[in-house]
């Protein structure tokens, strides 16, 4: 019973599964039935009686015949063939059929796709064939006025254009002929064609209105203006030449000839309507024109230069010698109470070195600018560049004096220092003697004696003539160094002295019961009577930590509250 109601039930899912799926692909049937009749709809025929209104010749009447060909193939063939795979595929699903239904369906919406692709692609041909057409005639007429002013103006002006007036009329009579190949191409339907002589001739001109505007200027400046600017170069410059400027170096006559020739190299570009050319070789040569009028401003600042800076770097220079020649009689009367390096003394004598070499050189120079044989633009580059060595030679000479008068201050304070550390010392011996310990170790001793004995080094070293101040640096930082060391000791040392005391004196109430403890504190106290502290306390508060662990903190802190008072 159940089998038989599940084979029912599966029975039932499958008939409606089935006439779900058939009624969803005869939706698709209709669909694609009611796009075929839409395409068969289309206006196209109408689209192409368009062309009519145009010449239907040429290029024109070939178009019209391939678009009408393909329209023709779409409704005599194309879609008529659609509309029997339509019924092949109702036979498909009638006879469950249906991957076969479902692949030809595919296949008729790609066709169809296809079709409208094809009438897509003629409507967008048409389009541009009859807006051509349109477009054409309104921008001739544009361009002809555009063509008529020109004329007007080469024949109003023809006197500013030179002996490139002759090609602009050439020019423009190309630009007449190509109004008439235009209506040639017009009357026999190539209206494409023409549409890209419109182009062309739009281009032309625009070229030539250019050229109208541009000649006049350019010619003006090859006849007229640069001829002036070289003018004026060659009389200002032979004006300095006169006036006693060295001008030789420059080569200004060769370089305003050069000039001069390359105009009539422009005026020919001018001719041939090479205008970038020419506008090109113009700004070449007004670049090199402002060149040479800069060569020749450089002279005239580097003569003022010259005749001013001249005097000033003299007194400079001799300044600097009697600042060199104080700075070595300084030099003396420190060497009588200071003791100078190798280093110190050789970089003295290489700044006078330096100067006198200063001296040779600007002498030359002097020379040379009073003889007039030299330009003063190389003159003043020579004279900069002195400068800027005494500048540097400036410099070092007064760090070198600083230094000597460093050396003072360096042995004030050495004088300084050592007076510190010797009370610093003072200071330790008074705190030892104020413990009244018993006696001092003697390593402590010994360091004590090393440090007054380095003290005594460095008040003799800085009572020597000469004075050698980095030999008294080197023993003052050895003497700081122990004396501080010497300072922690001390502390140390009586801080350990009276923690001995103190964890003795704690520990006595466990002498009598603990031997160790007696046998341990006497240990003690016999370290402590030879001075040895450090060992005395490790021995007390090992003994007393045996039988009371903390012990040894307790008393510390017991200590440290008697020290305030």
């Amino acid at each position: 019973m159940e089998i038989a109601v599940t084979m029912l039930l599966l029975a039932s899912g499958g008939m409606i599964y089935n006439y779900m799926y058939r009624k969803k692909m005869y939706r698709e049937i209709d669909r694609l039935e009611a796009w075929k009749i839409a395409i068969m709809n289309r206006q196209v025929t109408e689209e192409l009686s368009k062309v009519k209104q145009l010449n239907m010749t040429g290029e024109t009447e070939q178009l019209f015949e391939r678009w009408r060909q393909q329209w023709d193939d779409i409704v005599t063939v194309r879609l008529p063939e659609i509309e029997e795979k339509l019924f092949d595929v109702e036979e498909f699903i009638d006879k469950y059929r249906y991957s076969k239904a479902k692949a030809v369906l595919r296949e008729i919406e790609q066709v169809l796709r296809k079709i409208e692709e094809d009438i897509q692609t003629i409507l967008h041909e048409l389009d541009e064939l009859v807006g051509s057409e349109e477009q054409n005639r309104t921008e001739m007429e544009q361009l002809k006025t555009l063509y008529r002013e020109a004329k007007k103006t080469l024949l109003a002006y023809r006197h500013t254009f030179g002996e490139a007036e002759e090609n602009l009329a050439r020019k423009l009579e190309e630009i007449h002929q190509g109004f008439q190949r235009f209506e040639e191409m017009t009357n026999d339907g190539n209206y494409l064609a023409a549409r890209e002589a419109v182009f062309a001739l739009k281009q032309q001109l625009t070229d030539v209105s250019s050229m109208l505007q541009e000649i006049p200027s350019l010619l003006t400046e090859c006849q007229t203006a640069i001829p002036a600017q070289l003018s004026e170069l060659v009389e200002g410059y032979q004006e300095m030449k006169e006036a006693g400027y060295i001008l030789d170096h420059l080569h200004i006559e060769q370089e305003i000839a050069k000039q001069q020739e390359k105009l009539p190299q422009c005026l020919d570009m001018i001719r041939t309507l090479e205008l970038e050319e020419a506008k090109q070789l113009l700004e070449e040569i007004k670049s090199d024109i402002d060149a040479l009028y800069d060569l020749l401003e450089k002279e005239v600042l580097a003569y003022q230069y010259v005749k001013t800076e001249m005097g000033q770097l003299q007194e400079q220079l001799e300044q600097l010698g009697e600042e060199a020649k104080q700075t070595g009689a300084e030099t003396l009367f420190v060497q009588q109470s200071y003791r100078l390096s190798t280093k110190d003394l050789e970089k003295y004598r290489n700044i006078e070195k330096q100067i006198q070499q200063l001296v040779k050189r600007f002498s030359f120079i002097q020379e040379r600018a009073l003889e007039e044989r030299t330009a003063h633009s190389l003159i003043k580059e020579e004279l900069e560049s002195l400068a800027a060595q005494m500048q540097l030679l400036r410099e070092e000479h007064e760090q070198f004096r600083e230094m000597l008068q460093t050396l003072r201050k360096d042995e004030l304070a050495a004088r300084g220092k050592l007076r510190e550390i010797r009370h610093q010392l003072s200071e330790a011996v008074r705190y030892v003697k104020k413990s009244r310990l018993p006696g001092l170790p003697e390593t402590y001793k010994l360091q004590l004696d090393e440090a007054k004995e380095l003290l005594t080094t460095v008040s003799l070293r800085l009572d020597e003539k000469p004075l050698n101040m980095e030999a008294v640096q080197q023993v003052l930082a050895a003497a700081a160094v122990l004396v501080e060391r010497v300072s922690e000791q001390t502390i140390s040392m009586v801080e350990q002295a009276d923690l001995v005391e103190k964890v003795i004196q704690y520990g006595n109430r466990y002498r009598r019961r603990y031997p160790s403890v007696k046998e341990g504190l006497e240990e003690a106290e016999q370290l402590f009577r030879h001075y040895e502290y450090e060992q005395a306390l490790e021995q007390a508060v090992a003994t007393v930590e045996a039988v009371e662990p903390g012990a040894f903190e307790r008393v510390r802190k017991l200590l440290q509250e008697e020290v305030p008072k």
